[in-house]
């Protein structure tokens, strides 16, 4: 009896220790950023957004931010740091949301009283979106939370475990792993881009035509004060030090051909110049569209599908920025938003297909 007590104790020992140096090594090498930012003598590997993001914004030396969008995913920090003599990094999110990507900001400013300057993206086909609307119902909340209780879920998670061990056994046989935010999530030189390669995603054939634009409405102007009050003008008012430089993405010419097929384009431009009006109200939000670069626009070759352009797109953004190319003010943002509607309201669409 004594022998089976003994055993069953020292086996319960055995699991609390296990529990405990499995615990303290997650915490040490913490391989999503959770407790603390990356440490020396350690390789880390950025590839999981949802899991690292809040981490990078909490515990990363930075002064700039890039984030938005997979359309946000190709930019390098690199870039940013040169034209604006800033040190960056870039917290993109796949599909997020207006709300997902405004709620991550707002934890970088609760956190980094050195943030100076946030270059983001608000995608086009998201202004008439619900202001609290989350794409991804299956969430690491444990990350995101102040309940220690379920780190359990962090400290214990086989899958996250497993890529605690391979930082560490990574840099031990390949030498430290580089965090590059001009690396992580970029996709642009893996990509086709082209006539071809949008023709395979986009199918004209099957759209469903409209036979009449649709007007914008007084129930989308309230949708869309109601996103970009709660999910950028409050934040840029709260924070009058960061200066915001927002931009509307520049979607192909597919994508316009999309909306004028289904009768959209009318609302969707009345749209974007509403946007642009409610951003120019905040002294330091600096707002960029480039639908008037047309080169660019109706260039198949810039993109890989109707809406993702390549690498060398989000660098000439920067490179606009950093010169005021393309900046709205209220003195030119109505003809710019004319000069937008009158183009893509007359653009013979029926060319791009013979």
């Amino acid at each position: 009896m004594r022998t089976c007590k003994r055993w069953v104790i020292s086996l319960i020992s055995l699991f609390v220790l296990f529990l405990l140096i499995t615990g303290i090594f997650m915490v040490i090498v913490d391989p999503y950023f959770h407790y603390h930012k990356p440490l020396p003598g350690v390789g880390y590997i950025l590839d999981n957004p949802r899991y690292q993001n809040n981490g990078i914004v909490k515990h990363f030396e930075y002064d700039a931010i890039i984030t938005g969008s997979s359309m946000t995913e190709c930019f390098k920090s690199s870039d940013l740091d040169a034209l604006f003599n800033v040190n960056s990094i870039k917290v993109p999110f796949s599909g997020g949301s207006y709300k997902e990507v405004n709620d991550n900001l707002a934890v970088a400013v609760r956190h980094n009283p050195n943030l100076k300057m946030i270059v983001r993206c608000l995608d086009a086909n998201r202004f008439f979106n619900d202001k609290d609307e989350m794409d991804y119902n299956s969430y690491p909340d444990f990350l995101y939370d102040n309940n220690l209780l379920n780190d359990v879920n962090y400290l214990y998670n086989k899958s996250i475990f497993l890529v605690a061990l391979q930082n560490v056994v990574g840099y031990n046989r390949e030498g430290k792993i580089t965090l590059s935010f001009d690396d992580y999530c970029n996709w642009s030189d893996k990509q086709t881009y082209g006539k071809s390669a949008m023709d395979a995603v986009y199918h004209r054939s099957t759209i469903v035509q409209s036979e009449e634009m649709h007007p914008i409405t007084e129930e989308d102007y309230a949708r869309i004060y109601a996103t970009i009050e709660q999910n950028v003008l409050c934040l840029a008012r709260e924070n009058p030090n960061i200066e915001f430089y927002l931009y509307i993405s520049p979607y192909s010419i597919y994508y316009m051909d999309y909306w004028h097929l289904t009768g959209e384009l009318e609302r969707q431009l009345a749209a974007e110049k509403y946007v642009i009006e409610l951003l120019l109200t905040q002294e330091n939000i600096h707002v960029f569209s480039f639908y008037t670069e047309y080169d660019m626009i109706c260039n198949l070759d810039n993109y890989r599908d109707i809406a993702h352009h390549r690498g060398e797109i989000n660098s000439q953004i920067l490179k606009w920025m950093q010169e005021g190319k393309h900046e709205l003010t209220l003195e030119n943002y109505e003809a710019y938003c004319q000069e937008e509607l009158e183009y893509y309201r007359n653009y013979d669409y029926d060319s791009l297909f013979q």
